[in-house]
């Protein structure tokens, strides 16, 4: 009876042995078709970055955008005319004092700030620009928003 025990342990023993080995072989298949399915897409991805990096290098050539630059944009050397002249910038700039009356002016009489403030604007850089501010405060006075 010991030698029928053993050898039905054995057996047994050895199937299962059979059986986890046939397991962890389809195991190790799945996992090898895997990793050739992640290096398929890893070189398909290479293959990709490879062909977007000539088609950067393509759409980048000076010498295209300069045509393109040419064909679509308006830019140019600048010249007297979409410069300007330095009146035609700084006239409309009023001086740090004119916006400060023209805001005491505003508080003064219930005025808009905002309104007092662009009017100032418009008069400029004038000698009588605070005349002027007085002027305008008191106009609008009459017509308050």
């Amino acid at each position: 009876m010991i030698f029928k025990h053993s050898t039905l342990v054995l057996i047994l023993s050895a199937a299962a042995i059979s059986v986890s080995l046939f397991v962890v072989k389809h195991q190790v298949q799945a996992l090898d078709d895997d990793l050739v399915g992640i290096n398929r897409g890893i070189t398909n991805t290479r293959e990709g970055i490879h062909v977007l990096k000539a088609e950067w290098s393509h759409l980048n050539q000076p010498a295209r955008l300069r045509a393109l630059a040419g064909r679509y944009l308006e830019v140019g050397p600048p010249d007297v005319e979409r410069i300007g002249s330095a009146e035609r910038i700084i006239d409309p700039l009023p001086e740090r004092g004119e916006i400060g009356k023209a805001a005491e002016t505003a508080d003064a009489g219930h005025i808009d700030p905002k309104r007092a403030i662009k009017q100032g604007a418009q008069i400029g850089n004038e000698a009588d620009g605070a005349n002027k501010l007085q002027a305008v405060a008191s106009s609008l006075e009459g017509t308050k928003p």
